[in-house]
This record gives C-alpha cells, sequence and structure tokens, in this order.
C-alpha cells in the first residue's frame, strides 16, 4: 500500500501552508528515499553528512545487511542486499549470492550451482558463468580469498539447516528443530547466536559481543545494532559510542544527553515521529 506515491508510512501533515524544507504540509511528507513506484529505495540515509550513515533497505523499508557512512556512500546502490533479500522473501532457503559490507556483490559469485564474474554494483555476469566445480577457472577466483568451497562456514550449516526443513515440509513432516545460527549476506556470523536458549549479540566471527543478551522466548524485535555500533563501527570510524544500549544490544529509544531527552530509531538516530515518551506504537 502507497500512501500519495510515497513509501507506506509516509508522514501526513495537518497544517496548511509549507514548512521549513519547502514542503506542502498536509501533503505526503515520506521520512525515506523512495522509488516511483511507492517502493523503498534499496539505500537509505540517516544523519548529517558526516555522522550519518546510509543502510541498504528492502522493499518495505525494513533494514537489511550492508551500511556506509553518509560521506562515503555517493555510489552506494545496494543492489546484492536487494536482490538477496527478494530471492529470500521468495521462499529460497539457498540463496548464496555475496554481498560486500556496502551491500554491493563481491567479485566472485555462485548460486543455483553456477558461479561468474560479477560486476559490483549490478551483479551481472563479466564473463560465461560456469558450473560451481570449475569456479577455479574464472579469473576473479582468487584461492587465499575463497578457499576449496565457496560456501562460508556460516552459511554452510544454515543453508543445510533450510535444506533439511524444506524435505520435511515436502514430505508433510514437521521438523522440529530450531535456528541457532543467523548469518549475514556476506557469509559470516550475523549480529545475533543462540546458545542454550540465550541469544547473545555476536561479531562477524559468531563470538559474544560484551554482555548484551537476553531469554529466546524475549528476543523478538533483538537486532544488536547498539551493541555492534559500539564495539565495531563506531571505533572503526574512530568515534566513541555515546547513545546507552538496551539488554539486549537494541539502542534505548529514550536518550539522555545532560539535561536534554530525545527519542532515537532503531539505528540510534533522532525520531521525531516517535510519541514523547519514546514507545513505538508499532
Amino acid at each position: 500500500m502507497t500512501m500519495g506515491g510515497c513509501c507506506p508510512g509516509c508522514a501526513i501533515g495537518t497544517d496548511v501552508g509549507t514548512d521549513e524544507d519547502n514542503v506542502p504540509v498536509g501533503e505526503c511528507r515520506p521520512p525515506a528515499n523512495c522509488l516511483p513506484d511507492g517502493r523503498f529505495a534499496p539505500v537509505q540515509c540517516k544523519g548529517d553528512r558526516f555522522t550519518g550513515r546510509c543502510f541498504c533497505s528492502d522493499e518495505r523499508g525494513n533494514r537489511i545487511f550492508g551500511q556506509m557512512w553518509r560521506d562515503e556512500a555517493d555510489e552506494m546502490t545496494c543492489a546484492c542486499s536487494r536482490r538477496r533479500s527478494q530471492l529470500e522473501a521468495e521462499g529460497r532457503v539457498d540463496v548464496s549470492l555475496h554481498c560486500t559490507p556496502n551491500g554491493s556483490y563481491e567479485p566472485l559469485q555462485c548460486d543455483d550451482g553456477l558461479c561468474w564474474c560479477a560486476e559490483p554494483k549490478t551483479g551481472q555476469p563479466t564473463i560465461i558463468p560456469v558450473p560451481e566445480q570449475d569456479m577455479n577457472l574464472l579469473p576473479c577466483f582468487r584461492a587465499a580469498e575463497v578457499g576449496e568451497q565457496y560456501l562460508r562456514q556460516c552459511e554452510s550449516l544454515t543453508i543445510a539447516f533450510g535444506m533439511i526443513h524444506m524435505e520435511h515440509k515436502s514430505h508433510g513432516t514437521n521438523f522440529l528443530g530450531n535456528p541457532v545460527t543467523f548469518c549475514d549476506y556476506d557469509g559470516s556470523y550475523g549480529p545475533l547466536q543462540i546458545q542454550n536458549g540465550i541469544a547473545y549479540c555476536t561479531g562477524r566471527d559468531g563470538k559474544i559481543l560484551g554482555a548484551w543478551q537476553t531469554i529466546t522466548s524475549e528476543m523478538e524485535g533483538m537486532n544488536c545494532n547498539c551493541a555492534q555500533d559500539t564495539m565495531i563501527h563506531f571505533p572503526a570510524r574512530g568515534m566513541s559510542m555515546t547513545h546507552v544500549c538496551q539488554g539486549n544490544g537494541n539502542y534505548r529509544p529514550h536518550q539522555n544527553v545532560g539535561d536534554i531527552s530525545y527519542c532515537v530509531d532503531t539505528d540510534g538516530y533522532p525520531n521525531n515521529l516517535l510519541p514523547p515518551n519514546c514507545v513505538d506504537p508499532a
């Protein structure tokens, strides 16, 4: 659903006239970058030019793998991340496209039994694809980077788990196992992992970050964005974290700087769309 040709969930003003950005109040005012058909654009940016970041997004505006600092993101496309998101939404559990940290395609791609050298921003083959067993014949193949097999440790586990689940489903049986391993679109370990009924925030190597955790029955909505920013993204930029995280590694919606209180969204950026008590009505 779109409203006024904008992304779903755009803010609607109630007064007459224009605001400081010369946007007519009372018309659709999308808080995001939109495509002409009303879907969310693959790249969504927040914050100012120097402390802001751009994130990859699916068609509904949900953040997916891939981010860059805003002053470095002029040519960011998120093409790989968006494509992976689309394929997984269609029900595929064995997608093996590899995306770079900014959501583009890695040089070597393998999926559905074929491998090819890819154009970074589009994923289009730059050479005729070959069967996966012949990927070492491709000019973009680097043994030191790829190793003996294309799939990386984390995704090998999750794809195997997904295939077992689909096999049971095709035979009308229920697979009672629950996923305990989550991967990012580059094949590394995702932002959280489950051990002995506890969900922990983790780094790309799967190792636990700090003391951020929660029991699995309460892990819905857990994203570990604040934990990863505190331990990984901000230090890599030479910046220190000033926001407070919740116990599960998410950003605390209500933040304080001295006597000033304000709300932040799930990525840690000021969010004036939340009510004063910072409780998201959704």
